[in-house]
């Protein structure tokens, strides 16, 4: 109860300092540069602390059947996400050691990025229906029972850390930090060395053959 409501709390912190500084950064009121760095600050700060809260207190030590991957996949997106506020932030208020190219400025569009955000929801809809219809836990902390290679599976193997990617990069459009979207990248190489590839070896060891004609036949990401 206590880790639940604390969660909670922190949630709320760490949401709350991100729309104190978007609501600045995206408005016209004019703000000493220092100001808007502890503005940025505080975001980040107040989400790694949320973060490494959930990953100490609810991740799953004892994890023997899984694909003993390090932290949950939504944690590992939304870690490199505020890297990319960090970096942004930083480079902006503080060091000013670079200017992204003009053509990047075509994504600080809230249009792209609604639709990239949309485009997640509907592949994590898609995806729990299928693991709803098999009675299996999508959550890769789990066991897994059966293989599922029907529905959304058919036609790509990891919808769901896709739509996690597809959701940072229209995080970043809608709100115009061009920084958050190019880390997506970055959460693209988190997820498929570290959550991807383990998840493949734990269902090669545990289906077999099923499993590797399943790889064969369908596309890792798109």
């Amino acid at each position: 109860m206590f880790v639940r409501f604390s969660s909670y709390i922190l949630l709320f912190n760490f949401i709350y300092h991100y729309y104190d500084f978007f609501l600045w950064y995206l408005g016209d009121q004019p703000i000493q540069i220092e100001y808007a760095y502890y503005k940025g600050m505080y975001a980040f700060t107040s989400a790694l602390i949320f973060i490494i809260y959930i990953h100490v207190m609810l991740f799953p030590r004892n994890n023997l059947d899984t694909p003993r991957i390090p932290s949950f996949p939504p944690l590992i997106m939304l870690f490199s996400l505020n890297f990319g506020l960090l970096i942004g932030v930083y480079n902006l208020y503080i060091i000013q050691l670079y200017k992204l190219p003009e053509f990047l400025n075509y994504l600080r569009s809230i249009e792209i990025g609604s639709i990239f955000i949309l485009l997640s929801f509907v592949l994590i809809y898609f995806s729990i229906q299928s693991f709803n219809n098999h009675q299996e836990d999508p959550n890769p902390t789990t066991k897994s029972n059966i293989l599922i290679t029907s529905g959304i599976f058919k036609y790509i193997r990891n919808p769901m850390y896709l739509a996690l990617t597809l959701f940072q990069f229209g995080v970043g459009a809608s709100l115009s930090f061009i920084h958050i979207c190019l880390m997506s990248f970055v959460t693209i190489i988190l997820l498929h060395y570290f959550v991807v590839k383990k998840e493949e070896k734990y269902l090669t060891d545990k289906f077999g053959g099923s499993y590797i004609t399943y790889l064969n036949s369908t596309r890792r990401w798109l």
